[in-house]
């Protein structure tokens, strides 16, 4: 099978999702597969195919295009900036993936409804799309706005054009694929609101190479705490999505108890330096080990008594099922997908999100109770190493690859799923003064060899701006 992972994202800096795009592809490729991963290059401002000399300048196509998407014209693109940037950023992605071709896969799957959306709408065959939900994008986004404006209420954020904006990207990215994977039910349900029929719809939880988990927690842990000390830990970026914030707070009220522990907090992220001084101002700057980027996690949970999970939102976390592979029962907050990955008291403890006090209270309960967090952690172990092997995750993706291919042309011509997003419903949808970009490149400068490639790499009636996104202007 000729598989492309695609995503709209940067391809090797994201985090979690990148885990899963890694894994997936060496795990594809072991089996006979043939795999391409395809996503942006930040540092480089192109979008290109991961291990291959083949890339598309986004910044070239980016100074083309914003002339002509002026706000006399285009109102709805410039209600907020974050908009204007994403719609331009899919744009250059639109191009970019047509130029780099569509055309030699079985399957393609997506890894976020931007790039779902963006796939089917530059289509010019049709290829059956999976998509994978990773998470919550406008929900995700009122935590990044809320980290710059902390007087946000998510009531004056869903008032907001770019609450609007984010949640038709994820209907569009939702309706455009054939079938839907999602990691949790939290996720499954978000994507039923959407308007997505329950059948396309297919839960498959995060896995992990349990082999290479065990090669990495094997090597000695990069941390050396004094004797008795107990070791708090949590891995993941330093964003105010993250809750560290909320972690520190606890921390705080442990400190005024009890102090014979340290907390190891290993990533990076923009809130480094103002994480580091919440930990002074409460005194706890001693206890709190900023590690930076850990390049072994697994080896430094080896030596941690107690993982924290304190995100305001997250769907399936890497990092919790490393813990519980280390033997530790981790705490999660009681939101989004976390919860699922639990069972309180037995392989974990659930907390309110954005609560410090009742983090801190499980926090002590713990650090005084070997014998709990040994049995609890048991349990951890067993649980994960049954339901989170990355053997399994493969198999019930290709599974759902399998089952795409087999109903995909039935669901093209009978359901319209793709319909929904392709050549009559676009122009149905065009706007007035819209262009189709080949038209303009050629226009600008008759001798771009951009222009005829985009002609013959993108449909017809393709036509920037997308007139499916004008809605977003009504209150």
């Amino acid at each position: 099978m000729r598989i492309l992972l695609v995503t709209y994202w940067g391809l090797t800096n994201m985090g979690g999702i990148w885990t899963y795009m890694k894994q997936l592809s060496d795990q594809l490729v072991r089996q006979g597969h043939s795999v391409t991963l395809m996503g942006s290059h930040a540092e480089e401002n192109k979008l290109y195919l991961l291990g291959r000399t083949e890339s598309f300048d986004k910044k070239a196509y980016y100074n083309a295009l914003l002339p002509y998407l002026d706000p006399g014209r285009f109102p709805h693109l410039h209600l907020e900036h974050g908009i204007f940037s994403f719609e331009l950023g899919r744009y250059a992605f639109e191009g970019g993936a047509a130029v780099l071709g569509l055309h030699n896969y079985d399957i393609i799957h997506a890894q976020d409804p931007i790039s779902s959306y963006a796939i089917r709408r530059i289509m010019t065959a049709p290829v059956p799309l999976v998509t994978s939900i990773h998470g919550a994008l406008s929900r995700e986004a009122f935590y990044e706005y809320k980290g710059l404006e902390p007087g946000l209420t998510w009531e004056a954020y869903e008032q907001r054009p770019i609450c609007r904006y984010f949640r038709r990207m994820e209907e569009l990215g939702a309706l455009a694929a054939d079938s839907i994977l999602v990691s949790s039910r939290w996720i499954g349900k978000l994507v039923r609101g959407a308007g997505v029929r329950e059948e396309r719809i297919h839960t498959v939880p995060y896995g992990l190479n349990l082999g290479d988990y065990d090669v990495k927690a094997a090597q000695p842990s990069p941390f050396r705490p004094p004797g008795g000390t107990k070791v708090i830990m949590y891995a993941g970026r330093l964003e105010y999505i993250k809750g560290v914030h909320v972690l520190l707070g606890a921390l705080g009220e442990v400190f005024r108890s009890r102090r014979d522990w340290i907390c190891i907090i290993a990533g990076v992220g923009s809130l480094g330096e103002e994480l580091q001084a919440q930990a002074r101002e409460l005194g706890i700057g001693e206890q709190v080990v900023f590690a930076g980027k850990v390049d072994n996690i697994p080896a430094a949970l080896s030596g941690a008594d107690i993982y924290v999970q304190p995100s305001l939102q997250d769907t399936q976390p890497y990092s919790v099922t490393e813990a519980q592979l280390a033997g530790i029962a981790p705490i999660v907050s009681g939101t989004a997908g976390m919860p699922e990955m639990v069972e309180h008291g037995n392989t974990g403890w659930i907390v309110p999100p954005e609560d410090s006090g009742a983090l801190a209270g499980l926090l002590l309960q713990l650090l005084g109770d070997d014998g709990l967090r040994a049995k609890t952690g048991q349990a951890a172990r067993v649980w994960a190493l049954h339901t989170r092997s990355l053997a399994l995750m493969t198999e019930s993706t290709l599974n759902v690859y399998r089952r795409t291919l087999g109903t995909h042309a039935m669901r093209y011509h009978a359901e319209g799923a793709a319909n929904a997003v392709s050549g009559a419903a676009e122009g149905r949808k065009r706007l007035a003064d819209a262009f189709h970009p080949a038209g303009l490149l050629n226009a600008l400068n008759p001798a771009d060899p951009l222009a005829p490639l985009l002609y013959r790499s993108l449909p017809v009636n393709y036509a920037i701006p997308d007139g499916r996104i004008a809605s977003i202007a009504e209150n």
